[in-house]
């Protein structure tokens, strides 16, 4: 026998238990790095109501959307629906509703008619904030002539 291939139990048992834990440890990572893919935050959605038909501010949301860059995706008068991604920026995508009456959609932030528009979206896997949606809302509404 070799002197190389020669080992004490007290080296045998220390070489097991780095083994033993060096998988542990691989696995807790690996682990939590599927955990962080798998969880990722829904997009928040925030709406106004605004004094237009529902048709209104459909198209104004789509022209705002289409001015500032972004592809339309799928668009729906009838479920007064608009998914769209941004063109120059790989992860951006926002997402619009118009109702007329009935519920009030969540995050409503301003009553000022019975049409509500809702947007959401995302910016690399992560929703977009209130003052990155804001902007878009004064848009339309600058768009359907109510703001000063």
């Amino acid at each position: 026998m070799n002197q190389r291939e020669m080992t004490t139990p007290r080296e045998a048992i220390t070489l097991r238990s780095g083994l033993r834990q060096l998988v542990w440890s691989s696995l807790l990572v690996g682990s939590l790095l599927l955990t962080g893919c798998a969880v990722s935050p829904q997009a928040q959605p925030r709406s106004i109501a605004v004094q237009a038909t529902a048709d209104e501010t459909l198209k104004a949301t789509l022209a705002m959307l289409a001015e500032r860059g972004f592809v339309i995706r799928h668009g729906d008068g009838d479920l007064g629906q608009i998914d769209a991604v941004l063109a120059s920026r790989s992860g951006y995508e926002m997402h619009a509703q118009v109702t007329s009456g009935g519920e009030r959609p969540p995050g409503l932030v301003l009553q000022n008619g019975n049409t509500y528009l809702t947007l959401s979206g995302r910016r690399g896997g992560h929703p977009l904030e209130a003052v990155e949606l804001d902007p878009l809302f004064i848009d339309v509404q600058n768009r359907l002539r109510l703001l000063p």
